[in-house]
């Protein structure tokens, strides 16, 4: 029992810091740790897509186009986001610094006149 309570106290903090790490990559100069932070996030958080979209089509017409065409909408970004987490995660050595998706990460949800919000 106390061995779960030690894991799962030690999964909570690496999710915390974990959180913490791209909203401070999103300020600074790109480098590589933010590229690798970058792209595990987006492999992770993804599936946010999906209810981004929905949302964001509900909101420039009505729910039940969002609840339809947003969630096709997410599915198409979220595979997308899928694949530049991975490229990101996977070679975050190469010398490319900027993030290849736009917002770099899933969940600024007030950006607009980006990919995720058109």
């Amino acid at each position: 029992m106390k061995r779960m309570m030690i894991t799962v106290a030690g999964l909570a903090a690496i999710c915390v810091l974990g959180m913490s790490s791209p909203v401070r990559a999103a300020e600074e100069p790109d480098n590589h740790i933010n590229k690798l932070i970058r792209g595990w996030t987006n492999v992770a958080t993804f599936w946010l897509e999906i209810p981004k979209q929905m949302y964001v089509v509900s909101q420039q017409r009505d729910a039940g186009t969002g609840l339809l065409f947003g969630t096709l909408k997410g599915l198409g970004f979220g595979i997308t986001r899928l694949g530049a987490g991975l490229y990101e995660g996977i070679l975050w050595f190469l010398p490319k610094y900027e993030a290849v998706m736009d917002p770099p990460v899933v969940w600024p949800f007030e950006e607009a006149g980006t990919l995720a919000s058109k």
